[in-house]
Formats: C-alpha cells, sequence, structure tokens
C-alpha cells in the first residue's frame, strides 16, 4: 500500500484533457504484469491488445516481470512515472489496472490512488484467487483501505458470479460498479479428432503444487487398477514445483510424465493430443487452462471452487469432484478411461460451451464498458 495511507482522502486535483484524436475515439492505458510473464493475467491481457476493437487504444505498461525483486522495483518505478507523466497529460481517457492479491494488490492499489487522485476514469480488474483470505487477512485498518479503494472505481471487473459476491457483501463495493466479465479465449473453428484412441492421455496445465490439485491428480492416477493405469497416461506442464511432482511421478516411468512451462504452440499441440483434461484445484478465478481445454474440446476434471462454476457444469462438459477428495478423483478418471462415448460427448459439450467466453465477443464487451465510462473524464473537466 501506498507510504501514505491516507492517500485516498486527499483532494482530487483535475488535469486538463482535450478530445481524443477520431481515429480511437477511447484510449486505454493498461497495466499489469508484463505480457511476457507466465500465467492467466498476462494471456488476459495479451488478448485484450490484439483484440479489442479499432475505436478503442489500448497501451500496456509493465508493472511487474519474472525477474529479481531489484528488477521488479525498477520496473514498478517505470510504471510510476509513467503514470504520473500521462495523468499530467490528455491522456489516456482511462486506466485499466490488473491485480492479483498480496504484493499484487499493494502494488497496484499505489497505482489506483493516483488514478483516483487525478480524477480519472479507473477500471479494477479482479484475478487472484486467493484474494478473499488475503483480504480477510489484513489489518483492520488496511482492510478498510483496500475496501474504499475498490468502492471508488470506476469498475471493478470480476471474473464470475461468487467473486461479484465477495466483493459486494464483503468489501462492500456498490452492485453498479461490479460487472462479471470471465476470462476470454480464443475457439478454433475445428478440433482433434479423439475417436478410436487406444490410450486415454489426461493432461494437467497450470502452477504446479498444491493449489490447482496437482499432487492429488498424481496420486489418484498412482491409485488407478493397473488395468486402467495400463490404458492411460497422465502429462503435467507448468511452473512451481516441477522437481517435486517429478519425483513424485518418478515411480511411473514415461506413464507420468512433468514438463516445466510451455510455450502456446507446444500447449496447443498437448491440448490436441490428449484425451482429458484435469485441473483439480482448491482456488481459483476463472483458469484460463480450463476455457483452453474447452475450447479444445476436451473433456474435463475439475472442482467447483471460484468461479468454475460459472464456465463449467458437472455432467455437461465433463465431471466435478471436491478438492482434495482423491477417491471421486480416481472415480471421474476411471469413468473416462472406461467410456469413450461418455469422453467424446462431453468434450463436443465443452467445445460448444466455450464460445460463450470467445475472446471477440469478451473484446466487444469489454470496450462497451470503455465507451461507457470514457465521458466521465469530461464532465468531470467540467465540474
Amino acid at each position: 500500500m501506498s507510504a501514505d495511507p491516507t492517500a485516498v482522502l486527499l483532494p482530487r486535483v483535475v488535469a486538463p484533457r482535450a478530445p481524443a484524436p477520431r481515429e480511437a475515439r477511447v484510449k486505454v492505458l493498461q497495466m499489469g504484469p508484463a505480457l511476457d510473464v507466465r500465467g492467466g493475467i498476462s494471456s488476459v491481457e495479451q488478448l485484450i491488445c490484439d483484440y479489442l476493437p479499432p475505436y478503442a487504444a489500448v497501451r500496456h505498461v509493465a508493472t511487474m516481470t519474472e525477474g529479481t525483486k531489484l528488477a521488479n522495483a525498477l520496473v514498478f518505478a517505470r510504471a510510476l512515472r509513467s503514470l504520473s507523466r500521462t495523468l499530467e497529460s490528455i491522456e489516456p481517457a482511462i486506466v485499466h489496472i490488473h491485480f492479483a492479491s498480496r504484493g499484487s494488490t499493494l502494488r497496484k492499489f499505489i497505482l489506483a490512488n493516483m488514478v483516483l487522485r487525478a480524477r480519472r476514469p479507473l477500471i479494477l480488474h479482479a484475478h487472484g484467487a486467493g484474494f478473499d483470505q488475503f483480504h480477510r487477512g489484513l489489518p483492520a485498518p488496511v482492510r478498510r483501505l483496500v475496501s474504499r479503494t475498490l468502492q471508488q472505481a470506476s469498475v471493478l471487473i470480476a471474473l464470475s458470479s461468487q467473486w461479484r459476491d465477495f466483493y459486494v457483501y464483503e468489501c462492500e463495493v456498490s452492485t453498479s460498479q461490479v460487472v462479471v466479465l470471465p476470462n476470454p479465449v480464443r475457439v478454433p473453428a475445428r478440433v482433434a479428432d479423439r475417436a478410436g484412441r487406444t490410450q486415454v492421455q489426461f493432461l494437467h496445465l497450470g502452477r504446479l503444487g498444491q493449489r490447482k490439485g496437482g499432487y492429488d491428480l498424481v496420486n489418484a492416477f498412482a491409485a488407478l487398477p493397473e488395468a486402467m493405469r495400463a490404458r492411460a497416461r497422465l502429462v503435467l506442464a507448468g511452473d512451481g514445483d516441477v522437481e517435486g511432482m517429478r519425483k513424485l511421478a518418478a515411480p511411473f516411468g514415461d506413464r507420468v510424465r512433468v514438463l516445466s512451462w510451455i510455450d502456446a504452440h507446444e500447449r496447443d499441440r498437448l491440448l490436441a493430443e490428449s484425451d482429458v483434461f484435469v485441473l483439480p484445484s482448491y482456488a481459483e478465478g476463472v483458469p484460463m487452462s480450463l476455457l483452453e481445454a474447452m475450447a479444445a474440446g476436451l473433456p474435463c476434471i475439475t472442482t467447483p471452487v471460484g468461479g468454475i462454476p460459472d464456465v463449467f457444469t458437472h455432467g455437461v462438459e465433463g465431471m466435478m469432484v471436491p478438492p482434495g477428495d482423491a477417491r471421486q478423483l480416481r472415480a471421474a478418471m476411471s469413468a473416462f478411461i472406461g467410456d469413450e462415448a461418455a469422453r467424446l460427448a462431453a468434450g463436443r459439450r465443452a467445445y460448444e460451451s466455450a464460445r460463450a467466453f470467445d475472446v471477440h465477443t469478451y473484446a466487444r464487451r469489454l470496450a462497451d464498458i470503455y465507451q461507457r465510462i470514457a465521458p466521465v473524464a469530461e464532465m468531470r473537466e467540467t465540474a
């Protein structure tokens, strides 16, 4: 948080602003992780940059990168300078800040309070799977300050109805400020034909470790009856506890393969060659990996946490199991190994469901939000 805990209460100074040029009626400064940082937030940021309609011009400023603490301190200092310069000028009309939890929240809310003091339209875009626990664990004065910053945003984007309810009831954000906007995904024109495969490959993508259920998944695979396990394979890829996961998987030889972080090309190849996606998480926003798997036509096994119930239905696109329930996870895997028809049908339904989150639709909805709040900047000038 800012060194001055009363920053949000200071008088606001209105910066001069001229009309935006006709070729870009809405100008946006997007702030969040660098676009090449591993993870779902950067993926969403890149899709926003790539797919916004031409009347919305976005400039991205990185607030952190994958480097040392010193490197990240320098990146954040540059972000502060960039925001300060733009708030003193006529641009941007809107500042769109992505945040997660813990240090991400505290850093981003320094930026947010700069925007609020300058009386510019502010969008806070909440991604953190653990923000609720983080918020509840803050000292009461800091918790009130974080909530007050959220309450002053022009728009708070929540990833699901569950997260909307948290921000409304626990952070006391007005329902009129919160917009539910699940993450976007590119939906391909066609997907792989998975019929007739003799081996069922399960795939897990994301941070390897406890929160996304990676350990549970390897243990559930280990507990499959030998006849079932002989017909299956498990591939896990991501960052996090890669070496720990490899040690856990070692007894199964090439039946369980653990990869470090992969690029988009390799991700798409693995999605095409796999048969079932598994994400037995303990906490989530709306995971990009789940949406990408659905868009690739994969049936999924996941858990009813965070915003997942908003985008995935048990018995339709696959199966939901309680987080940490190894018996039900194993049973779901066994069911998909033994029933190709059910597996293929769930994959087809997953692909159709993913269309609701297509990036083109998402970009239009976000641009509509930008247009709705952009005039606020002009009205504040004349206030």
